[in-house]
């Protein structure tokens, strides 16, 4: 039986079908050669004569940018009427935009009339960022309206940088005269049509098959109107971003090969004969399992579409080769068995809906729907499934369903579903589906998913907010730049100024915009240009900051106005730490330059002043004293306590009234008998500071320890002599220790004796000398000792007793 099947088929059958089908396809790849490379060739030449249009275009605006780098800048009604003759002559409309992306002037608006910025503002900054020309899109006006025509961008170079841009329209007309090809268009890189040739264009290719094919290979297709073509996409050079795409209808018909139709169907009606003789011949050996097999397939359609069970698979007798075909279906349907099987387990274990539609839309069967929302069949067919919807999202939802339905085009909308876990609550998903087609375009079921988007709608409002916030922070940012009190500017490698504020701007008296791309002794004043440029070098040779360069220059005016600054300059660096520019601070210090020369003016005046006022008091109380009784000593001591006042004066004025070193102090203190070559050796250790009311202290404490020393002490004998050392202990404290040897046997003085000196040294010099201090005075015979401790830089207490009266002092 089966060497008999065989043999009929190969004497029959195989001869006339392979000799018919080998001419027809002959033929057919003959005729499909032939017009594959005539697209090509048409393709290539509409290229070529679009790409010769802009380039015509690009070539003008070149020719005027040239122009313009050689006419002043600011003559923009010059700039204007250059323009308006050229797009005169091109006959479209150009514009002129600084590197802000500002127009300055717009040949389709009356100069003067205020202009904001180009619509193409995509293909603008991108011509600004790279140096080279760009061709837009076609442009969209609000809410998707139509708007412009693509514009050609220029960008106008200066020194290896763009300063502006030029922009000119792109005439679609002009395009689609250019083109000169029975049946073409070009779509920009969204699908829109640019321009377009032909009475047919309308019925080209759809805009998805046009994106994703490759280029400049013929390619099968359907038009708009469903007839089926053939087409090839090709690219412009000169907007690399737009598709060109040349067709033809792909019907026999209209091509050469339709001449020889008829022998070719001459020849399939020989076969067909031939195959009817052999098929009826054979018929009732082929019918019984071909029968079988059909039944068998029809049932395997039903149970996939969800309709029963999948039956067994049949058992064909006969020949050899219905056996061979029963197992091949029993391996087939074993296969689509577990595919099913692992499709529904994929939807139920992820979550993941996979849904079946009719026609209409209505929903036949869906894949882990009633373990992700409860709802099981048949509640959710038809449009039941819609219950299980937010009710807020239930008839945007509709709408879009609906849409999609009418349009024949892909699902795709997001909306909030009811958990089957009541815990849950509602979640985001996203539905997704297409339509399926049968062989007449018919649309006979439809098929989706829904997926899990919470993470994503989280993660995309996280974003949206962040990016919100990162706006907020530049504006306040750049709120802060512009309006802090101080100059600020960033200059770049080549010391040329890439941003400055407006308070940086007034220094010069320039406006911002002049500063950019100038260096700083081309716009600051000369006196602040050259520590300023010297301080920036420095900055980018050495990778460090240079801080409080004082500067001073004319300001800007007519009236002469010397002002001073502080200037700092920081590095600026890249991720790799290179060093990319320099940043500077400058501080307009002029007001505080004139006040501390005001100081210092007011206190040399004071000195002066204190100074003579010190010495009329000397004066007066000498006249006073002079013939009185007793008054020769008592004289001596005042004249030397206001001597040593005068010195504490004079070592404080010439600090200017800040710390002073205790070494410098005691000099003061004992200046008189140190100068007098007295034996009074001193010694000390470690840096000690006072504050001026501790300075006068101490030098008038030493004043009357080194007056009774000469009067009382070892001072007043030949050799006798004073030790005075002094240190400073880890917690702060000085400690000053005076020692008096070889003078008459000391001894304390009583009562009535205590006079002025010594309550000066016990309480005054506690007083003056802060909160903690303490002096110790002994009287061994050797000599007396005195002891002061004090913390270093403590303040003086307020006063809590009245001053003492003066009197004479004996220790």
């Amino acid at each position: 039986m089966a060497a008999r099947l065989r043999s009929l088929v190969i004497l029959a059958v195989v001869p006339l079908l392979v000799a018919a089908l080998g001419v027809g396809a002959g033929l057919i790849w003959l005729e499909g050669s032939a017009a594959d490379a005539r697209l090509a060739e048409a393709a290539r030449i509409a290229s070529r004569a679009a790409d010769a249009e802009i380039e015509r275009r690009r070539a003008a605006l070149e020719g005027f940018a040239a122009a313009l780098a050689a006419a002043p800048d600011d003559d923009l009604a010059a700039t204007d009427a250059a323009a308006r003759r050229l797009a005169e002559t091109v006959g479209a409309p150009i514009a002129v935009l600084d590197r802000a992306l500002g127009v300055l002037v717009d040949t389709a608006q009356p100069f003067g009339t205020p202009l904001g910025s180009t619509p193409a503002i995509a293909a603008a900054i991108w011509a600004v960022e790279t140096g080279r020309p760009r061709v837009s899109d076609v442009l969209v006006g609000a809410q998707g309206t139509e708007g412009a025509p693509p514009q050609l961008v220029l960008p106008r170079m200066q020194d290896g940088r763009a300063t502006g841009v030029l922009t000119i329209q792109i005439v679609p007309e002009r395009i689609a005269d250019a083109l000169a090809v029975p049946r073409a268009v070009i779509f920009d890189s969204r699908g829109r049509v640019v321009a377009a040739h032909g009475e047919e264009a309308g019925r080209g290719p759809a805009w998805p098959a046009v994106y994703t094919a490759p280029r400049g290979t013929a390619q099968e297709g359907r038009g708009a109107d469903g007839a089926a073509l053939r087409f090839v996409v090709a690219h412009l050079a000169e907007a690399p971003e737009w598709f060109l795409v040349v067709w033809e209808p792909s019907g026999l018909a209209a091509s050469p090969l339709g001449r020889l139709l008829p022998v070719a169907a001459g020849l399939l009606l020989l076969a067909l004969a031939a195959a009817a003789i052999a098929w009826r011949r054979s018929l009732r050996l082929l019918r019984e399992p071909v029968e079988a097999a059909e039944r068998h397939i029809e049932a395997m359609a039903a149970a996939l579409a969800g309709e029963g069970q999948p039956p067994a698979p049949p058992r064909l007798g006969g020949a050899a080769e219905f056996a061979a075909l029963g197992e091949a279906l029993a391996e087939a349907q074993a296969a689509v068995t577990a595919r099913e099987r692992r499709l529904r387990a994929l939807a139920e274990a992820g979550a993941l809906v996979l849904w079946r539609a009719d026609a209409a839309g209505g929903w036949i069967e869906a894949a882990g729907w009633a373990g992700l929302t409860g709802q099981t069949a048949p509640a959710f067919r038809g449009d039941g499934w819609l219950e299980m919807l937010h009710r807020d999202d239930r008839a945007p939802t509709l709408a879009e369903w609906g849409r999609c339905l009418v349009a024949r085009s892909i699902i795709g909308v997001e909306f909030r579903l009811r958990m089957a876990d009541e815990a849950a609550g509602w979640r985001w998903v996203r539905a997704t589906g297409a339509p399926v087609t049968g062989e007449d375009g018919q649309i006979l079921e439809w098929v989706g998913a829904i997926h899990d988007v919470a993470e994503a709608r989280g993660a995309g409002q996280a974003h949206r907010v962040n990016e919100s916030q990162v706006r907020q922070t530049v504006a306040e940012l750049r709120a802060v730049y512009d309006n802090v009190p101080v100059g600020l500017a960033l200059v770049d490698q080549g010391l040329r100024f890439v941003n400055v504020n407006a308070r940086f701007a007034a220094i010069s008296g320039l406006p911002n915009e002049a500063h950019i791309g100038r260096a700083v002794r081309e716009v600051m004043p000369e006196g602040l240009a050259a520590p300023l440029e010297a301080a920036q070098r420095r900055v980018l040779e050495t990778g460090r900051p240079v801080l409080d360069v004082a500067c001073s220059g004319q300001a800007p005016g007519e009236v002469q106005n010397l002002r001073h600054w502080l200037a700092s300059c920081h590095p600026v660096k890249d991720a790799e730490g290179v060093v990319t520019g320099v940043s500077a601070v400058l501080q307009d210090v002029t007001e505080r330059v004139h006040a501390e020369r005001s100081r210092e003016l007011l206190v040399t005046e004071l000195n002066h002043r204190v100074k003579n006022t010190l010495a009329t008091v000397q004066a007066i109380a000498a006249q006073s004293l002079r013939g009185t009784a007793g008054a020769a000593g008592m004289g001596r001591e005042f004249v030397g306590r206001l001597q040593a006042l005068m010195r504490s004066h004079d070592l404080l004025a010439d600090q200017g009234w800040e710390p002073v070193d205790l070494a410098r102090v005691v000099r003061a203190g004992l200046l008189p008998w140190l100068e007098a070559g007295r034996a009074i050796r001193l010694g000390g250790s470690g840096r000690i500071q006072l504050t001026p009311a501790q300075a006068q202290a101490v030098v008038l404490g030493l004043n009357e320890l080194a007056g009774n020393a000469v009067r009382h002490g070892a001072l007043s004998r030949p050799g006798g002599e004073v030790d005075l050392t002094w240190s400073l202990s880890e917690d702060g404290v000085a400690s000053l220790s005076w020692h008096e040897s070889g003078g008459p046997k000391a001894s304390p003085p009583p009562p009535e004796r205590r006079g002025f000196g010594l309550r000066l040294l016990e309480r005054g010099l506690v007083h003056d000398l802060g909160e903690g201090a303490s002096v110790s005075l002994r009287f061994p015979e050797e000599g007396l000792e005195a002891l002061i401790r004090f913390r270093v830089g403590e303040p003086a207490r307020l006063p809590e007793t009245a001053p003492l009266a003066l009197g004479q002092s004996r220790v």
